[in-house]
């Protein structure tokens, strides 16, 4: 009896099996780093092997082992004493990254109204699979935004004025961005009505430990140093 032949076709891509099934430059652990010394680069002046395997949540060895392979493929540049630090290259593959990223938060939740503080996770999964070309799509879709839902800018690179509130003066001040996209730190802010955009006075801060006073809609708060840092303002 002569076997059956199977007829069933799909894409090489949906095959994991097969060498080609993701072509791209980088894999998608590869990229995650990138991602996150770009964010880490933003926060401190020399990024460190320790701060990075902290950051992606493995060990000091395993980021040792990864940073060595993107020292050879010239994303970043290491030097004793100087830190870590990606390359010109490194650099625009990140923010190339960073405008998936945002776009597909904007996408996720002005196309799909998901909810603004559960989207960052799924973006963090979709930034690795779509092309380039897609994403152009879908920045015309939405009308070419410039920043994500958290206020983010879509280009990285794009000359920012804001402040964090712990050194911001006291007076009215206006929410421009969000640094840290957590869920539960999102839902804070939604609690306390400090979303991009959003106006509202900073009454003064405690001398001993940095609580600052609030005044949004009229009501007062109180918060303390992971939204002083990772809220953003100008003054008004």
């Amino acid at each position: 009896m002569a076997s059956r032949e199977l007829t069933l076709r799909v894409p090489a891509s949906c095959r994991p099996g097969l060498d080609h099934a993701k072509e791209r430059a980088f894999s998608e652990s590869v990229e995650e780093y990138i991602d996150g010394i770009f964010r880490l680069q933003q926060e401190v002046d020399l990024v460190s092997t320790g701060e990075i395997a902290t950051y992606m949540m493995v060990s000091a060895g395993s980021a040792t082992s990864m940073i060595k392979k993107m020292a050879e493929m010239g994303l970043v540049r290491h030097e004793p004493y100087q830190g870590i630090r990606l390359t010109e290259f490194g650099n625009k593959v990140a923010q190339q990254l960073m405008r998936s990223h945002r776009l597909l938060e904007r996408f996720l939740v002005d196309e799909l109204g998901l909810p603004w503080d559960d989207v960052h996770e799924l973006a963090c999964k979709l930034e690795h699979y779509l092309s380039e070309d897609v994403i152009d799509r879908i920045d015309a879709k939405l009308g070419h935004p410039t920043t994500c839902p958290h206020g983010n800018p879509v280009d990285a690179m794009a000359e920012d004025s804001s402040i964090r509130l712990e050194a911001a003066p006291a007076g009215r001040l206006r929410v421009v961005r969000i640094s840290d996209e957590r869920a539960s730190f999102l839902r804070r802010l939604d609690q306390l009505g400090l979303r991009p955009g959003v106006e509202f006075e900073a009454i003064g801060a405690t001398a001993i430990d940095n609580l600052i006073h609030l005044r949004v809609n009229d009501e007062p708060h109180t918060v303390g140093h992971e939204v002083s840092r990772h809220l953003w303002v100008t003054s008004v």
